[in-house]
């Protein structure tokens, strides 16, 4: 690609950017901080966790005979579970969970009579919140046992009339019950609405064995229910089931309908890679459908899958020509985007993506468009474009991911414009919005430092904002956390996502969510829950978050194991804890989809190349999962990267996308800085592998170095 082509599609993005040259005062003006809600006042306001000496007092009480009990009835020991329920019935702020654990003790145990009794009384209460309604099912699941199903069928059909707790199993056990009951009429309702209001779940399938048996019963009016059962199975991306279901709607509508049905089945056959029977199926609706923009997108896909490369970008464009303001036109310059970076085709993939920006400012792929062009033209050394497209991208999408690479890679332009007052300024901003992050430490290396910053200048931590009003807490916040602080997490999350259908969900009790599920020992979950709480953690003022809370985002177990392999190594054993947190969560028995296994996800042929320097005999697959082998492999094949390509960001791109394509993209690109490197990765998933653990490393470093928190051990997670 030549400079004056850049320079000449610059020209019209500079009018999206509104900036009239680089560094222009109304851009200066136009970027700014991120704005986050303030951080609530005190520790309690954050979550609804007990502080740790509650917890630790109620560990020690005689109450926590409770959480005795409940693992002894998860265990199947009803009995000894009644007896140690007999010692807590009065356990202040848990009487009802007592009593429902004791009713199902009873129930499961066979004392009916005594279920009934103590489940009717905990029912008679009224209880809000989730015990609530489990309490109704249990009363209802007692009247099953009995052989009183009309009664049974009486309860659950006050769970199923209640929308805000109305859910698969209510629906299905109304079913069950009212079949059993002779009342085939309640039971097709029952199954009519568990077969079009939950149709992902696993009861739906049931409902749908069933229902042939009871069409006597169903008055159907219409097709509507079908058609969006079947949009959210494709939706859901469940092809072959939303094929299905197309597939009987053809038989039975028409018109625009019968168009849809149509264009989703040939969609689903595209997803399924039936590419040629997609491409026949689509045939008669390019040029009569109502749809045609959607018909031709899928039609174009399907022959670039089927190897038709020319035709296929033919018809990008045509269909880009006819219809320019449609979405399937601006997915139709992404993937065609695409097409030409797997083909080799840097520079007209830049061209594509430079229009699909120009075309689609706000549109859903303009981030990645801005970002590849922008990216492409720094590396061509327009370092104009490249700051009038990510200054543009990165007011215009405040919340983005690639946010922080804009307002980076602008500062680095403005550098190589000899712009040092504007170049200072954006990595200010990086670090004001993203201080701890991979651009963030990126930035503070380049800029200067906080003390030699103008006052105006320096970053506004989130402790530093006008505190927020106190916000309303659910009225179950108390039973929360006494259930959290008795380690009843499952409870304690039931509860929670009760008051978030109920009351309305917060950064408090998605915090809590987060917290419930890392004691759990599931820490994915809690991290992408955390994260999403409070994504203050990646601003300048990250660090005063308290120390719990940055805990569940970034996990530290086998610690201790960590060290002892990665020092001898000449290893940063933060950098290995960060890559085990990105390759398996620190779950030893974690397994890829291509067969790597442990804590380091080690591939079976690679562990059996390295059992013999490691003087480990009758090497097995299974011993993958033992973390001390597998970090004693990791470490020593990890060590043998660095040492191979003379850096960690090198070793972490081979360690995830293998040694032959790193050589090769080092050979593309000789002596470039590391960070050049690092965004110049073309496998989108390595790249934000490196960038990550690099970033988490030093989150590592911060929250466990010296003076830090104390990693977790494994048993300390609920393993």
């Amino acid at each position: 690609m030549t400079l004056r082509f850049l320079q000449i599609l610059g020209l019209g993005l500079a009018i999206l950017a509104a900036a009239a040259s680089p560094g222009a005062d109304e851009g200066q003006a136009r970027l700014g901080p991120t704005t986050h809600a303030a951080l609530p006042r005190t520790e309690s306001e954050l979550w609804l966790v007990p502080s740790s000496a509650d917890r630790s007092l109620r560990a020690t009480s005689t109450s926590s005979g409770l959480a005795a009990a409940v693992r002894l009835y998860g265990s199947g020991d009803h009995s000894g579970a009644l007896a140690a329920l007999r010692k807590v019935e009065a356990v202040e702020g848990l009487a009802e969970y007592a009593a429902f654990y004791k009713g199902m003790a009873q129930l499961r145990a066979g004392s009916l009579p005594e279920a009934k009794t103590t489940l009717d009384a905990l029912v008679a209460r009224k209880p809000e919140g989730a015990i609530g309604s489990a309490a109704i099912l249990a009363q209802g699941e007692v009247a099953e046992a009995a052989g009183d199903h009309r009664s049974a069928v009486t309860i659950y059909q006050r769970l199923a009339d209640d929308k805000q707790q109305v859910t698969d199993a209510v629906l299905s056990r109304l079913g069950h019950a009212a079949l059993a009951a002779g009342d085939r009429k309640a039971a097709a309702e029952a199954y009519v609405r568990l077969y079009y209001e939950f149709p992902l779940t696993d009861a739906a399938v049931n409902a749908a064995s069933r229902l042939p048996g009871l069409q006597d019963q169903i008055v159907r009016t219409g097709y509507k229910g079908d058609l969006g059962r079947a949009a959210m199975l494709f939706g859901a991306r469940r092809y072959a089931d939303a094929r299905s279901a197309y597939q009987e709607l053809q038989r039975h509508v028409s018109g625009d309908d019968r168009e849809v049905a149509d264009l989703r089945i040939a969609a689903s056959d595209f997803y399924l890679k039936r590419y040629a029977a997609a491409r026949d199926a689509l045939r008669p609706h390019l040029d009569r459908a109502s749809r045609k923009a959607e018909a031709r997108f899928f039609y174009l896909s399907a022959i670039r899958e089927l190897g038709q490369h020319a035709e296929y970008v033919m018809l990008t464009r045509r269909l880009v020509q006819d219809f320019p303001d449609s979405s399937w036109s601006e997915e139709a310059l992404n993937n065609l985007g695409t097409h030409y970076i797997v083909t080799n085709q840097d520079e007209q993939a830049a061209r594509v993506f430079g229009e699909l920006y120009e075309r689609f400012p706000t549109g859903a792929r303009a981030e990645r468009a801005a970002w590849k062009f922008g990216w492409w033209s720094y590396r061509e050394g327009d370092f104009a474009t490249t700051i009038r497209v990510f200054e543009s991208a990165a007011a215009g999408f405040p919340r983005s991911d690639y946010r922080p690479s804009f307002l980076y890679w602008t500062a680095r332009a403005h550098g190589g414009l000899g712009a040092r007052t504007q170049a200072e300024s954006r990595y200010r901003l990086v670090q004001t919005d993203y201080g701890n992050s991979y651009y963030g430490r990126l930035a503070e290396k380049r800029a200067p430092r906080k003390a030699d910053l103008p006052a105006a200048d320096r970053v506004v931590t989130a402790s530093h904002q006008p505190a927020a009003p106190d916000g309303p807490q659910p009225p179950t916040a108390g039973r929360i956390r006494l259930l959290l602080a008795h380690g009843l997490y499952d409870d304690a999350l039931a509860e929670l996502r009760y008051a978030q259908r109920q009351w309305g969900t917060s950064p408090a009790i998605e915090a809590t969510i987060a917290w419930a599920h890392h004691h759990n020992g599931e820490l994915r979950r809690a991290i992408t829950l955390m994260r999403r709480a409070y994504p203050q953690h990646l601003t300048a003022g990250g660090q005063e978050l308290p120390v719990e809370i940055r805990q569940v985002i970034f996990p530290l177990i086998y610690w201790d194991l960590i060290r002892k392999h990665s020092t001898p190594r000449n290893l940063d054993p933060y950098l290995v804890a960060a890559l085990i947190a990105q390759e398996s969560t620190f779950e030893p028995g974690a397994r890829s989809v291509a067969s790597a296994l442990g804590l380091m996800q080690i591939m079976p042929a690679t562990g059996r190349r390295l059992a013999q320097p490691l003087g480990i005999k009758g090497f097995s697959t299974a011993m993958l999962t033992n973390p001390e082998i597998n970090v004693r492999m990791g470490t020593l094949h990890f060590s043998r990267l660095v040492q191979q390509f003379g850096g960690t960001h090198y070793a972490l791109a081979s360690y995830n996308a293998g040694e032959n394509r790193v050589i090769r993209w080092k050979a593309e690109r000789p002596g470039v800085d590391e960070d050049e490197f690092i965004d110049d990765i073309p496998y989108p998933e390595t790249q934000h592998y490196v960038k990550r653990i690099l970033g988490t490393a030093e989150d590592y470093r911060m929250l466990y170095g010296r003076d830090g928190g104390r990693p977790l051990s494994a048993a300390g997670i609920g393993r």
